[in-house]
């Protein structure tokens, strides 16, 4: 039996030593990732605001969460907060303080998360937000089980039963069958364990959930050991090692080295024992897990104790009671006083033995109180009671079934008789129906084919629109591949004749000069596309827009061209108009419709050319008129002077997307902008968009996030604790 038992320790050790080994080679490249989706996350945040910021701060705790930075979690965490209770989002408000008190857990700072987790349950059980309360619950009876309160979080997981029932069998039914049975493992009441962890085994294995089978068979393991059943004990971590195999996760590595250590110790084999409590023990500071800490620490003083290293133990001890005095782990110090008392017997330091079992009886006493086992007792039984109560309902259900089945089916025979001469009688009125209202139905036949060619009709006017949208796209393309293929060939000429005429240092600069101007070319189209394609994917912002400081930095942005000194721009504003909308759309479609009006001025010195803008109310939206004297527009029947490429006049040299960007920047900001007036004598547009697009600008910002989401998806939801 010995020899059976040493071959499976090499193999778990193996085992063990072939996982780390892959989780330390893949961890540096793991590293990388995720600061560029930390990076990535934080430049979103950047610009994100209100709701959508909340959901990416989310994100990034649990980014911060795998990198053990709690502290910046929790920083993160009181950011998330003030927005939550900002826009008075009370599911939000629940997910926080849930987080935060999930972070203050595993910081080891139990009371608090306590606190913190109390204010989440209120407000989740007043909103009926049951999903989320039984995580809360959950997490919450997990910390009062580390600070002793084994009644309140026995009660805290039948609370989350009773929700369950309404939701059926699933993960989170599990995971609270696992944490009510390490409850009764740390009452010492193994059986019962067993049957809260065979539940749970049970639904895990039937939703093939692997992620959390193997910490459940880690727990059932501790059990039997406890029980002396060290074989049953032996085939469970065997079964949970055999889960993750190769790819263990540390945490569920440094549970099996932990449990294989207890096993060993039990049947007296403690030079082998050490061994998993040392690699147990180290794993447990590398992921800060201070219960492992002290409870591998309890165990290895123990070891020297029996190996006459009192003096040793003592230096342990001291150190797991260090760890535990810093934390709420009340049961892990009742233990380590028991064998402080121990050591200190073995040294015949009767005062230290005095002074531990004074310590113990006072803890214990403090922690298993009368009022507990009273509030256990009383816990366990009004359970009991109401599975009695739904038992015998569920009884008494099945016979009041039973004599209404038997009352139905003599009802049921009448019934039949009775549906006969309906469906008869109906059968007869409906012949005379039918050849009454022949005709009628017959109107109504044709009523419906002309409805149904009116929708064809649509349907064919929206392929027809689409199909423009691809030709644009094509032409779009074509246009610009042309558009750069030309001043390239033109570049090249340049080159060749700059090699013809080397010397020659008057054509030279010429030919820089050429070449210089076939480069700005260049730099328009290739500026052209990254525009079209930034107005589609940009974040949005609301503020008041400064129309007339607008203008005026557009008016210095055309005076460079110098085209100012002939025209005059003029901006009138609606006084104590104020407009709310996103200033780089605002200012791109000023700036195109300028630049428009610039490049189509009469150069006629009979006339005085000007360009008038002027924005006032309409109702609920402002009106953005651009008025010039230029040489007009000449449009054609039909045509759409917004569409790509359209070319208002031989003078347009920018390619026929001026008043296409117009275009697509409205209709971004759900407005409208359209061309009132056309003539010799000049040309007016109008653009309506809305006095306040905080709404809009959210919406659109949250459909942009959400496209984003989609092509990386981000899980806003912090996960449960698991007992192990």
């Amino acid at each position: 039996m010995a020899h059976r038992y040493y071959k499976f320790f090499v193999a778990i050790k193996i085992t063990f030593l072939t996982a780390l080994f892959i989780h330390m080679n893949s961890f540096s490249l793991a590293q990388d990732q995720r600061l560029s989706k930390v990076d990535s996350l934080l430049n979103l945040m950047a610009s994100a605001q209100d709701s959508s910021k909340f959901d990416l701060i989310i994100i990034l705790m649990r980014e911060r969460l795998k990198e053990n930075l709690y502290d910046e979690a929790l920083r993160l965490s009181t950011e998330g907060e003030k927005i939550a209770e900002s826009i008075g989002d009370s599911l939000r408000i629940v997910k926080i303080k849930y987080a935060r008190g999930f972070i203050l857990r595993k910081k080891d700072l139990t009371n608090q998360a306590i606190s913190e987790l109390k204010e989440a349950q209120l407000i989740a059980s007043r909103n009926k937000f049951d999903s989320d309360l039984i995580k809360i619950l959950n997490t919450l009876a997990i910390a009062y089980t580390f600070n002793g309160s084994q009644d309140k979080a026995l009660e805290c997981h039948f609370k989350a039963l009773v929700i369950h029932e309404k939701k059926g069998a699933n993960e989170d039914l599990a995971i609270t069958y696992n944490n009510i049975g390490f409850i009764y493992f740390r009452l010492e009441d193994y059986q019962l364990a067993l049957d809260y962890y065979g539940k749970s085994l049970e639904i895990n294995t039937l939703l093939k959930n692997n992620s959390e089978l193997d910490g459940v068979l880690i727990n059932m393991a501790l059990c039997y050991n406890k029980l002396g059943k060290f074989k049953e004990s032996e085939n469970f971590i065997r079964r949970a090692l055999s889960i993750c195999a190769n790819d263990c996760e540390p945490i569920i590595l440094m549970e099996a080295e932990y449990c294989l250590g207890v096993s060993l110790f039990e049947q007296i084999r403690q030079n082998e024992a050490i061994k998993h409590f040392e690699l147990s023990l180290k794993l447990s500071k590398e992921l800060n897990e201070k219960r492992f800490q002290i409870e591998n620490l309890r165990y290895i003083a123990m070891f020297k104790q029996a190996n006459g290293q009192s003096s040793d133990a003592i230096q342990v001890l001291n150190e797991a009671e260090s760890i535990a005095t810093n934390t709420d782990y009340l049961l892990n110090l009742i233990d380590l006083f028991t064998v402080f008392s121990s050591v200190y017997s073995d040294l015949k330091d009767f005062k230290k033995v005095a002074e531990y079992q004074k310590k113990y009886i006072n803890l214990k006493d403090s922690v298993y109180s009368k009022e507990l086992i009273k509030n256990l007792a009383k816990v366990q039984t009004n359970f009991a009671e109401r599975e009695n109560i739904k038992t015998i309902k569920e009884k008494n259900e099945v016979l009041v079934l039973k004599d209404k089945l038997l009352k139905k089916q003599r009802e049921l025979s009448a019934v039949i008789v009775a549906v006969t001469l309906i469906v008869l009688t109906f059968a007869f009125v409906l012949i005379i129906f039918q050849r009454k209202y022949s005709k009628q139905l017959k109107e109504v036949n044709l009523k419906l084919e002309e409805k149904v060619l009116e929708r064809t009709q649509d349907l064919k006017k929206t392929n027809e629109k689409l199909d423009r949208a691809q030709g644009d796209l094509r032409n779009f393309l074509y246009k610009t591949s042309h558009d750069i293929r030309g001043p390239v060939a033109t570049l090249k000429g340049l080159n060749n004749l700059g090699f013809d005429n080397i010397n020659d240092h008057v054509f030279s600069k010429e030919l820089l000069e050429k070449k210089s101007t076939q480069i700005e070319k260049m730099i328009r189209t290739l500026s052209r596309i990254t525009v079209v394609a930034d107005i589609t994917n940009t974040i949005l912002q609301a503020v008041e827009i400064n129309f007339v400081k607008m203008m005026d930095e557009i008016k210095d942005f055309e005076r460079k061209n110098g085209l100012l000194k002939y025209i005059k721009i003029s901006i009138e504003v609606e006084p104590n108009l104020k407009v709310v909308s996103d200033p780089i759309l605002i200012r791109m479609i000023l700036e195109n419709m300028v630049d428009n009006s610039l490049k189509f001025f009469n150069e006629s010195k009979r006339i005085e050319p000007y360009v008038k803008i002027s924005v006032k109310s309409a109702g609920s939206d402002a009106m953005i008129m651009v008025e010039d004297n230029g040489v007009g527009i000449e449009v054609k029947p039909n045509q759409d002077v917004f569409t790509m490429f359209m070319r208002g006049s031989e003078k347009s040299e920018t390619g026929g997307v001026g008043l296409y960007l117009c275009k697509i920047c409205t209709d971004r900001l759900q407005g409208s902008i359209k061309l009132e007036k056309t003539s010799k004598a000049g040309t007016i547009f109008s653009i309506r968009i809305s006095q306040d697009a905080t709404d809009q600008v959210m919406e659109l910002n949250e459909a942009l996030l959400a496209q984003l989401r989609k092509e990386e998806p981000p899980i806003i939801e912090f996960d449960q604790e698991t007992n192990n």
